[in-house]
């Protein structure tokens, strides 16, 4: 039997691990897997907006090349497309979108002298390797034997990026944007107060 050939996007082959930070109040200045410190990388990313609208934006993420990993920052990434876009074409944004890899240095720099069309950039575009998503404990005291898998997770509270705000009021259609969750509070032990002794 002969094996199919795995088809994928892009020519190139995948490179990094990819993240698009969702909370703006955390900037990741180490890296969420080794814990060391964080690099930066300037990378043209390739994203794909609906419904047909795939540009590349070259943007320093942190890099952390232990872990291979790129992280980018979701609310400068929507400032930057809603900035480009408000010149290129207003009507896409606020439309959902997908960081979907990176480009070649050099075929970026000849789309910015010469607009390509959609098959002349996938024929310069790594896809990534693996993309995940990162969710933040917040701090506070906690019982020594909980299960780890019962923490409290801090969601992502929703953006206010321009992204959003010049999308109108059509985008806050239910389960576009998460709403922030509440979590109980922890209950401490209460100290036992020592008697002092009679006289």
């Amino acid at each position: 039997m002969t094996k199919r050939k795995e088809r994928r996007l892009g020519k190139l082959p995948p490179q990094y691990t990819f993240i698009l930070n969702p909370y703006a109040e955390y900037r990741f200045t180490r890296c969420p897997g080794c814990e060391r410190k964080m690099r930066q990388r300037k990378l043209p990313l390739f994203i794909h907006i609906d419904p047909m609208k795939p540009v590349a934006l070259n943007y320093t993420c942190r890099y952390c090349p232990d872990c291979d990993l790129l992280i980018a920052h979701q609310d400068e990434i929507e400032e930057l497309l809603a900035a480009l876009f408000a010149e290129l074409d207003p009507s896409v944004i606020g439309n959902d979108y997908l960081v979907m890899g990176t480009m070649e240095h050099q075929a970026w720099r000849e789309s910015m002298k010469r607009p390509m069309g959609i098959p002349e950039m996938l024929e310069h575009l790594h896809i990534f390797k693996e993309v995940r998503t990162v969710r933040v404990q917040p701090g506070g005291w906690y019982p020594a034997d909980m299960d780890p898998s019962k923490l409290p997770i801090q969601e992502p509270a929703p953006l206010n990026t321009s992204w959003r705000k010049l999308a109108g009021p059509s985008d806050n259609r239910p389960g576009r944007f998460p709403k922030p969750a509440r979590f109980p509070k922890l209950k401490r032990k209460p100290r036992k107060r020592r008697r002092k002794g009679k006289e």
